[in-house]
């Protein structure tokens, strides 16, 4: 009997939700800073030494809009943390897929999301006396963010500025990236 009323619930939401909801589309680039705290990441960035650094952000996110305040959201996002210095570097990708809710509560294009992350990391590392390319496990983490939706009242492509908190398990440690995204977003 659960089998069936599970079954039919499933079934239902593929029908009712196209019929009562928009999907839409979103797509930004960024910046921002990643506050490593597991000592082997420290260790290499120390060993690397002061040098230059360029942190992007991406993102691509499916809408679907349910109603005038609630969106639920799809997708995936990268950070890309390069430093080098003297020949050397070390790069570090975060990466992650994201399924979570944006709400908007009635104040023009205000809007808040908690997103749970499903990532990991990818070191690609190259000293004077160290190679090494490797990848944290798989982890669960969430991203929240505040932003402003230009295009809250419109149904046409336009800006969304946000600002979002992501963390990540890196085995006994966690990376905190704090960005600062424009993004394009269109969902009615």
């Amino acid at each position: 009997m659960k089998k069936k009323i599970l079954i039919c619930s499933i079934v239902f939401s593929l029908f009712a939700v196209p019929a009562f909801s928009t999907v839409g589309f979103e797509f930004g680039i960024g910046s921002g800073y990643v506050f490593y705290n597991d000592k082997n990441t420290k260790e290499v960035n120390k060993k690397l030494g002061d040098g230059k650094e360029a942190i992007l952000t991406t993102d691509a996110l499916f809408l679907l809009q349910m109603n005038d305040f609630l969106i639920f959201t799809a997708g995936g996002d990268a950070v890309f943390d390069f430093r080098w210095n003297d020949g050397n570097h070390v790069n570090l990708v975060d990466y992650s897929f994201l399924i979570g809710a944006r709400i908007y509560p009635n104040l023009a294009g205000l809007f808040f999301s908690a997103d749970y992350a499903l990532g990991r990391r990818t070191d690609f590392i190259s000293l004077d006396d160290y190679e090494d390319r490797a990848s944290t496990k798989w982890g669960n983490g969430f991203k929240l963010a505040i932003g402003y939706d230009f295009s809250y009242h419109l149904s046409s492509f336009a800006p969304l500025l946000s600002i979002a908190l992501k963390s990540m398990p890196r085995g006994n440690a966690r990376d905190n990236l704090l960005s600062i995204s424009l993004k394009l977003t269109k969902h009615k």
